[in-house]
């Protein structure tokens, strides 16, 4: 039974770098936002991280045809009706309600099948004990923790959510498509309102396994990795694994096979973990002051402090 730790949280909160460094861990994939997978890859054919579009990459082609044989058009399209069907952030009160997951099984069924088999072709094509999912949205990572034959654990991921949104600004173009099309940004309320959201939820959908589940904080991570790689190794059960440090902060990153995700996928050699902290200087007081009003609940339950220039410990 292969192993699949789901990296769960708001995106631009560091969930790139941390896979791609779990996935340097022998016996570790980092397969990318495998929720993108059908539109991105299997209809759009955008690059895979080793650089090749996605149906020119030997290891993606093999597991789709383990997986699947020779999936076509019309079942991408499948996938992705029941994804909207079943593992949308509007699904998430129905998942909660007493009862509610028996109807929603009734309805992604043939879905959750086939991430089971997707996940068991990844470990046998990459021989991987531990299948990376950075696919980050809490609706789709609690129906995949139903996917058969598949032990889950869920690895819930924190930024402050001021760096997220100063990020959220930023604009970054997309490397693997073919207008070079811009990345999707979002305005400081909005990119806060998505933060609550996104935290209350993963908390609120794992609350009942808190054995599969850990929570991170990127601050943490980059400021200790060490620390953070043995408190996720300990979770998966694969204590006596290597990490992947080269002195305290540095990760020699390889070629990838993430399927989607921040352009930073792309990034290979040595990569020093630090935070990156512009948004102290650069973000507008205005943005700061209205981030942090919005937040403000789930800032103190996190360990941040309300003064945006410190962060309590």
């Amino acid at each position: 039974m292969v192993k699949v730790l789901y990296v769960v949280g708001l995106g631009r909160s560091g969930s790139t770098i941390l896979s791609n460094s779990l996935g340097q861990i022998e016996g570790f994939f980092s397969a990318g936002e495998l929720n993108f997978l059908w539109r991105h890859n299997v209809l759009e054919n955008r690059l895979c991280g080793c650089g090749r579009p996605f149906h020119e990459c030997a290891t993606w082609q093999e597991i789709m045809r383990r997986a699947f044989g020779s999936p076509d058009e019309d079942f991408a399209r499948e996938m992705i009706r029941l994804q909207r069907a079943g593992t949308r952030t509007r699904h998430i009160p129905l998942m909660l309600a007493p009862g509610g997951w028996r109807q929603m099984e009734g309805r992604i069924g043939k879905l959750l099948v086939s991430y089971g088999r997707l996940y068991a072709a990844i470990g046998k094509v990459t021989g991987s004990r531990v299948v990376v999912d950075s696919s980050k949205e809490p609706a789709h990572g609690y129906a995949m923790s139903h996917a058969p034959g598949v032990e889950f654990y869920t690895l819930h991921l924190v930024r402050d959510p001021r760096a997220a949104a100063y990020s959220w600004q930023k604009k970054k173009r997309q490397p693997d498509t073919e207008n070079r099309e811009y990345m999707f940004s979002s305005p400081p309320a909005r990119s806060a309102v998505m933060w609550n959201a996104w935290n209350a939820a993963a908390e609120a959908l794992w609350r009942k396994t808190p054995d599969r589940y850990l929570r991170l904080r990127y601050e943490d991570f980059v400021s200790n990795p060490r620390v953070s790689f043995e408190r996720i190794l300990k979770l998966v059960g694969e204590e006596d694994a290597r990490i992947p440090l080269t002195g305290e902060r540095g990760v020699e990153l390889g070629v990838s096979h993430t399927v989607s995700g921040n352009p930073n996928r792309f990034e290979t050699g040595t990569v020093e973990l630090r935070e990156d902290r512009r948004w102290q200087k650069e973000m507008s007081p205005r943005d700061r002051a209205l981030v942090t009003a919005l937040t403000a609940p789930l800032l103190s339950r996190y360990g941040y402090a309300l003064s945006p220039s410190t962060r309590a410990l």
